[in-house]
């Protein structure tokens, strides 16, 4: 089976385009030179770019009969597997020199890099895990010794060096996933998509005018990593400067686990390193913070809490200090290999007479502090929409808007992002009467309400209930001046969204469905239908019997066929704090399933900032179609970058 690097559809392995869009199954255009290279190939023949899917081997072997060199990796006739997939890569064709990043001949590790022959093909390790979700889920909870003695985890043959990445599942992104894995003989395989030309984080520490709150920031990043991996023992992907590195989204992201060498690292050790790293030329890292580095380098334990709570107060304590200099209009592109990253403007330095005591007490109980120790601010905000009225219907009876202001300020301490968004998605009732008149009524009277009534104040539930009320009076009164009755009164369903900076507000009546996306929780249904179905399971019937009921899917609320008493909108206010993808859409995309079987494949890339929202999309309304197809297909994407908020007030 070959998935379609555009459509994402399944293709038979003999197909040399893609079935569905025509897409080239066999090559791909450089990105450099727009040649075309086979996708098996690693380098561009015209200008060497780096073309291929490049992984990064983590190798290891109790026993060899040869020397343990890079060279022992050429098992196949220059692959590493007996199928042939993966070939060892080399910077030049014509090169006889195997790579070697790392190499520890005493306990038989190599670290290399490996091309993969057939990027189109789902993995083995992917078919064999999506049969194992459930031990995936349990395995952060377990023990190793629990996880090896699993009939399931000793039935995938899986090596136990893949283990502790299936363990940090959650530091997704800053840890890589596991790409594919195997065991052959005494010898282990876990390869990792390749990341070894992310920027450096020492290199981006060279560049002037960062802003405080940036390396404020990944000191903080850096911690709770620390907080992560200390207690299973690799703690010293820490304290090697070059697993350190910076994603497209100026997160901290590590290449890989290094396990600790004994006597481990202390945190003391690491509070050195970043006191090291931190006030190197060209940056100045304020007293206070440097305080708390000290502190943690004296201290004799590993209390990573007392320190994130001492960084927690001195943030919001930050003032700037009026430059005597002016900061430079172009500050440095240190995210040049990611298109889509927000360039900060420049720095500000810290007013010694507001600094708070430094001598903070790290050691206090800290058993209640958060997770995420910085308020988040918004860092950028996108949207698409799009409808299509599907395979089966002559006309669309969806219907969607949206409406955004974003308001970004530049000035010499850096740039603020404020936004406020109106999202709406309706879905006009099937078999009723000018559908498509109530589901375009509706979506136009919310957005005029909100348009005359959302001043400064995010809008309240009391505020969010009445524009709905609203919405159905104005279609209902329709019906009543048409005199119409059963089926013959349009309705419609509607799901919507309201966004102010990182603060959410959702609002749904109907089937029509608004999902989350994010990287630690994953896919999250943010609504409940309001139907017979969903309205048995919540009087306590059992699922199954709820839906086996011939009118399960049967609307209980709708806006249009009755007055404002019987029309009761569930509404949700929700804090972002973590960058987020959020899907409002018609039955028609959620139908089946689809969502909750390929989120993963056509929703968790889009988080990222390099991705093209109306691109993505479309393509997931080209999958839902031909995987639904029987109904109108709508639905309306945002993204929402945060990142910790600068608590300062604006000279």
């Amino acid at each position: 089976m070959l998935i379609c690097p555009q459509c994402h559809s399944e293709n038979p392995n003999r197909n040399h385009f893609c079935q569905k869009c025509g897409t080239s199954l066999t090559h791909y255009p450089c990105p450099d030179c727009g040649n075309n290279v086979l996708l098996s190939e690693a380098l561009c023949g015209n200008c060497g770019a780096v073309t291929g899917k490049i992984l990064t081997i983590l190798f290891h072997t109790t026993h060899l009969e040869r020397e343990f060199t890079p060279d022992c990796l050429e098992l196949y006739e220059g692959h590493i597997d007996i199928g042939q997939r993966y070939r060892i890569f080399r910077m030049s064709e014509n090169s006889d020199t195997i790579p070697c990043l790392d190499l520890d001949p005493a306990n038989r590790q190599l670290v290399s890099q490996v091309v993969d022959c057939q990027p189109l093909q789902p993995s083995i390790l992917k078919i064999l895990l999506s049969q194992a979700a459930s031990l995936l889920e349990r395995i952060p909870n377990l023990t190793t010794e629990e996880v090896l003695a699993d009939p399931l985890w000793q039935n995938l043959g899986l090596p136990v060096s893949a283990l502790p990445y299936f363990k940090l599942r959650e530091l997704g992104p800053k840890l890589p996933e596991v790409y594919d894995a195997w065991s052959e003989g005494n010898s282990e395989f876990v390869l990792l998509l390749d990341r070894h030309r992310w920027p450096l984080l020492e290199e981006c520490l060279q560049h002037e005018g960062l802003p405080i709150l940036q390396l404020v920031f990944w000191i903080n990043q850096g911690l709770l990593l620390w907080k992560a991996l200390a207690p299973l023992g690799f703690a010293q992907s820490l304290l090697t400067s070059e697993n350190i590195r910076i994603d497209e989204d100026q997160n901290l992201a590590l290449i890989r686990l290094y396990a600790d060498p004994t006597p481990p690292p202390t945190l003391g050790d690491f509070a050195q390193q970043l006191k090291t790293q931190f006030t190197q030329p060209p940056q100045v890292l304020p007293p206070s913070f440097l305080a708390i580095l000290e502190q943690l380098i004296e201290a004799e334990d590993n209390n990573v809490d007392g320190a994130l709570a001492a960084i927690e107060v001195l943030v919001n304590h930050l003032e700037p200090e009026p430059d005597d200099e002016p900061t430079s209009a172009n500050p440095p592109d240190i995210f040049a290999d990611f298109e889509a990253i927000q360039e900060e403007e420049s720095s500000f330095n810290e007013s010694p007479s507001t600094i708070p005591d430094t001598n903070l007490n790290l050691d206090e109980e800290v058993d209640d502090l958060p997770t995420a120790v910085l308020p988040m601010q918004l860092m950028s905000l996108s949207e698409a929409g799009y409808t299509d009225r599907g395979t089966k219907r002559a006309h669309n009876e969806d219907y969607f808007g949206v409406s955004t202001q974003l308001d970004v300020c530049r000035n010499n301490h850096g740039k603020t992002v404020k936004a406020r968004g109106v999202y709406i998605v309706c879905d006009g009732m099937g078999g009723h009467a000018a559908g498509e008149v109530a589901s375009e009524l509706a979506v136009k009277t919310l957005q005029e309400f909100f348009r005359h009534h959302w001043q400064d104040q995010f809008p309240s539930t009391t505020q969010i209930s009445e524009a709905i009320a609203l919405a159905n009076q104005a279609i209902y009164t329709i019906n009543q001046a048409n005199a119409s009755s059963g089926s013959g009164r349009m309705g419609t369903t509607m799901v919507m969204a309201l966004i102010q900076d990182n603060t959410v507000a959702i609002a749904h009546v109907g089937d029509s469905r608004i999902y989350r996306v994010t990287r630690k929780s994953g896919l999250e249904q943010l609504t409940i239908d309001h139907e017979v179905g969903q309205q048995a399971i919540q009087n306590g019937l059992d699922p199954v019997i709820a839906y086996s009921r011939p009118d399960a899917y049967q609307l209980t609320q709708a806006l249009g066929p009755h007055d404002n008493a019987f029309v009761q909108p569930d509404i949700r206010l929700l804090e972002l704090e973590e960058d987020s993808l959020l899907l409002l859409c018609s039955d028609g995309i959620s139908d089946n399933d689809l969502l909750e079987s390929y989120w993963e494949t056509y929703l968790l890339p889009l988080l990222s900032s390099s991705q093209d929202l109306e691109r993505g999309l479309r393509k997931l309304m080209e999958f839902a179609n031909e995987y639904n197809g029987h109904d109108n297909l709508t639905g309306v994407l945002i993204r929402v970058k945060v990142r910790p908020q600068i608590p300062i007030e604006v000279w």
